[in-house]
């Protein structure tokens, strides 16, 4: 295919002063005047598939420019030039065309530039008043991170002293612990155990350096252990004989890169997660079948249907979410 070339050419024949017509031309309709390419008399602005040169000149109004075969073509024809494309990250979007860098952000490509926009601006508006220590946490099931507070208001009765004691830490180092804590914060004002599915990493997760060398390894700056960190893939969390509704991509903690060295979530917060199991399940007794040690995430690999699995029975619980871990040298 021959390249077309565009060339605001003004042929050699122009004269000046100029010497028009008496009378503009007629144009048909909807088509507009413009000065010729001499920029003297009012032509008829040619449209598009329409031949134009130096004198004959295209409507511009609309997008269109004399576009030539080669430098040597005494004429053109009217055509509309595409604005440049935009390569982002090694992938290219047409002029117009409006993309996604992730799921919190979309640009549109503007003649080969870029521009973008939030698509979460609540996050950028922090809560103010009575939301003490303001954070955004990511959310199950959603990507717009949501502003988490540290206060709890809740309807209680008037003379009712707060009392939420701090989650305990999970129980187990790796695969399926519970975490609890106590707390009255319900309208009875009254004491209540909680307890709460935690998974700070799994027991399968390989470590980084032979336990063999773990003593002797050097860790360089720069090379630290990773502390958190995201699944890459879509997991489902389980326990017993219950399955999340949805999937998700939680965090967990590293730290298995060196005997020496340890990690624990610095940030966490607790997220309800719809379950449906097979068989009825109410209050407490809900997590009698999570099993300390078993795997809290279960990779999907094939669509759930919970009708055919016969998970029927929905239940709410509430599950640790890791929002930031920290690592620390271990202290023998």
């Amino acid at each position: 295919m021959t390249p077309l070339y565009i060339f605001p050419l003004v042929r050699s024949h122009c004269t000046y002063p100029c010497q028009c017509a008496n009378r503009d031309p007629v144009c048909e309709p909807g088509v507009p005047h413009t000065r010729d390419g001499c920029g003297c008399c009012p032509v008829c602005a040619r449209q598009d598939g329409d031949p134009c040169d130096g004198i004959a000149v295209c409507d511009q109004r609309k997008g269109l420019v004399c576009q030539y075969d080669d430098y040597y073509s005494p004429a053109g024809i009217c055509r509309v030039v595409k604005g440049l494309p935009c390569t982002v990250y090694n992938k290219t979007y047409d002029n117009g065309e409006t993309f996604r860098l992730d799921c919190r952000t979309q640009c549109t490509c503007q003649n080969g530039t870029y521009a973008c926009a939030s698509l979460c601006p609540q996050e950028n508006i922090s809560p103010q008043g009575l939301c003490r220590h303001p954070r955004l946490v990511e959310v199950p099931g959603q990507c717009c991170r949501e502003w988490m507070c540290d206060n709890v208001n809740m309807e209680r009765p008037p003379n009712c002293e707060a009392l939420v004691t701090p989650w305990s830490e999970c129980s187990s180092e790796c695969g399926l612990g519970l975490s609890r804590r106590m707390s009255n914060a319900n309208e009875a004002c009254k004491p209540n155990n909680e307890t709460r599915l935690c998974q700070i990493r799994p027991c399968h997760s390989p470590p980084l350096v032979n336990a063999k060398y773990a003593r002797h390894h050097h860790i360089r700056k720069g090379h630290e252990c990773k502390a958190t960190i995201k699944s890459m893939v879509p997991v489902r969390l389980k326990f017993g004989d219950c399955r999340s509704r949805k999937t998700f991509h939680p965090k967990r903690c590293g730290g298995a890169c060196a005997a020496h060295v340890e990690c624990a979530p610095e940030l966490s917060t607790t997220v309800k997660v719809e379950f449906l199991c097979r068989s009825p399940v109410e209050g407490h007794d809900r997590l009698d079948g999570a099993v300390p040690g078993d795997d809290l995430w279960e990779p999907v690999r094939r669509p759930f249907s919970a009708t055919a699995d016969n998970y029927v029975h929905s239940v709410y619980v509430d599950v640790e979410w890791i929002v930031k871990c920290t690592c620390r040298r271990r202290v023998d």
